[in-house]
């Protein structure tokens, strides 16, 4: 069959679908009985779809007429050369290496998130995932990746964070691609040896959440992006395209990745206009449109749940939507990454370094680096969102990049110093990288303690506990233990309650967690713990504000 006659097939057959197709037939093929509370919402998600699929259909009808949809035969471009084989084997040394990171310790316990991904999303069949947005915590793509491990490998902590191990590793190769893309073959290496051994990106490949999954499509489409301001081919744009859908549908953060590509790209078409550029406008409608239409297709089925979740602020904490905040919890995540106050500001100043370098030689780097993170954080902020720090963790592999490119800049100001040989500058610079990285890697360890240590603490409670007493969860310690851990243990959410289940025992033990959010939801029951509770042991976490407090007090009538 003729690409013609294909293109014809695939047109006809999408639009037939979509008009022959009631949207009740197809919310039943997908999930089976329609629950009454989101009918409407899903029966106008599938009559969405299906508009989605009549305009994808004349799509494919079109391509074969109009040379605006069709894809160019010339070659890809190759990458830059390298050094063969010593490259790839250090590459894939990197790659195993960083795989066995990530998987020691990945049966640890949950932390909430996790916990919230493991009740509500990875247990559900594929056809409810894909039709259900009761939460921005359904990072879609993930969840059904993590319900796919679930059907492989049974129900366990590691098979819900396998997902994330994946894509983490992946990622890591994607900064090499990049990195070939903007810098030399030895920075990339090096850039991905630092992400390998970095303790945040082992943190969050061992996070059953998108976030590992949204760095690697990020970067990847992000490489894509710049091969084809390099030199426009639709086929990478098309690439492109398929990548950039897929990390919104994995995280909606990655429309600030998107939103900042697209500036960047009038900004070339600004800067170029007097230039021989001919197929100038292919990224906008293989590229972008492309982009949205397939984004608007995948979402199509919850378009209407997402837009009525879409201003959720996951509780209205005060403190989570302070700017400053924000950047206090950054300053605190590199203290861990990189040991201690010192090394941070040695790192800024490198930053710093390397980005000026970057401006000189790839201004496109320093743009992709910041315009997300800057339209992403006015967004945010806009929308009264939670500002928390991993909503920009996709911009980590730019970082890396740049951190790499500042220290051989201090290597060669060392040299310069020092009189050395320009030849030996790099090998200087190739050192200190080295030495980060080494310094980086001291941080390990710590990250393979439980990220929130609801296991102990319940191991705890269970051993100490004596007959009479009972036990009671609060806040966002309640779903943990009630509906994860399924202890049978009381939950709290207003003070009458707590009087009631402490007038009924000889000792009430107390468990609550993430104190910021607590006070925000729960003061008149916090302030009731401060006063009349004795703090027995805290579960401390690498999760930020995590602890696990465990506390008790006797019978209200003694």
């Amino acid at each position: 069959m003729t690409n013609s006659k294909f293109n014809y097939a695939v047109g006809t057959l999408l639009i037939l679908v979509g008009i022959a197709v009631p949207s009740l037939t197809l919310i039943k093929v997908l999930r089976g009985e329609l629950p009454i509370a989101i009918r409407q919402q899903l029966l106008a998600g599938a009559t969405i779809f299906k508009i989605g699929l009549i305009i994808f259909g004349g799509f494919f009808l079109a391509r074969g007429r109009f040379s605006l949809f069709k894809l160019e035969k010339r070659p890809i471009e190759p990458l830059p050369d390298s050094n063969g084989k010593v490259t790839i084997v250090i590459l894939a040394t990197i790659l195993f290496t960083s795989a066995v990171l990530r998987l020691y310790g990945l049966n640890n316990g949950l932390w909430f998130d996790e916990i919230l991904t493991y009740v509500n999303f990875a247990n559900t069949p594929f056809g409810e995932i894909i039709t259900t947005f009761h939460s921005q915590n359904n990072h879609l793509l993930y969840s059904l990746l993590a319900h796919g491990s679930f059907l492989i490998f049974g129900e366990s902590a590691w098979a819900l964070r396998l997902p994330a191990v994946l894509f983490g590793v992946a990622s890591i190769w994607a900064v090499y691609l990049l990195g070939r893309q903007v810098s030399t073959t030895r920075e990339s290496l090096l850039s991905a040896a630092l992400l390998a051994f970095s303790y945040h990106h082992i943190w969050f490949s061992q996070n059953a959440r998108g976030y590992t999954g949204l760095l690697f499509w990020t970067i990847l489409s992000s490489w894509l992006f710049v091969r084809c301001l390099s030199g426009s081919q639709s086929r990478i744009w098309l690439l492109y395209a398929i990548s950039a859908t897929l990390g919104v549908y994995t995280n909606m953060t990655m429309l600030f990745v998107i939103i900042g590509h697209f500036i960047i790209y009038l900004l070339t078409l600004v800067t170029c206009r007097k230039d021989l550029w001919p197929e100038r406008w292919t990224g906008f409608y293989l590229g972008f449109c492309l982009t949205g239409f397939l984004t608007f297709q995948f979402y199509s089925l919850i378009l209407p749940q997402v837009f009525g979740n879409v201003s959720e602020t996951g509780g209205a904490v005060a403190v989570w939507r302070n700017p400053v905040w924000t950047l206090l919890e950054f300053v605190k995540g590199l203290e861990v990454g990189f040991m201690g106050a010192t090394s941070v500001i040695v790192g800024l100043f490198i930053i710093g370094m390397g980005i000026k370098s970057y401006v000189r030689e790839k201004p496109m780097m320093i743009q992709l680096l910041f315009i997300p993170v800057i339209v992403g954080a006015v967004i945010t902020i806009c929308m009264g969102h939670h500002l928390w720090p991993r909503f920009f963790f996709f911009s980590l592999g730019f970082v890396v990049l740049v951190v790499i490119r500042g220290i051989f800049v201090a290597g060669d100001i060392i040299s310069r110093l020092l009189r050395i040989e320009p030849k030996q500058s790099g090998f200087i610079g190739a050192s200190l990288c080295v030495g980060v990285i080494v310094i980086s890697s001291f941080s390990i360890p710590g990250v393979y303690s439980p990220k929130q240590d609801f296991i102990g603490a319940l191991s705890f409670v269970e051993k100490h506990k004596k007959p009479g007493d009972k036990v009671a969860a609060v806040g966002m310690a309640m779903l943990p233990y009630t509906q994860y851990l399924k202890t049978g243990w009381e939950t709290v959410e207003t003070i009458e309650t707590l009087d009631s289940i402490r007038a009924g025992s000889k000792r009430t033990w107390l468990i609550y967690t993430v104190p910021i959010h607590l006070q925000s939801f729960y003061p008149e029951i916090l302030n009731n713990i401060s006063e009349e509770f004795e703090v027995i042991k805290q579960f401390h976490g690498t999760l930020g504000g995590g602890t696990i407090f465990v506390c008790r007090t006797d019978n209200l009538a003694s």
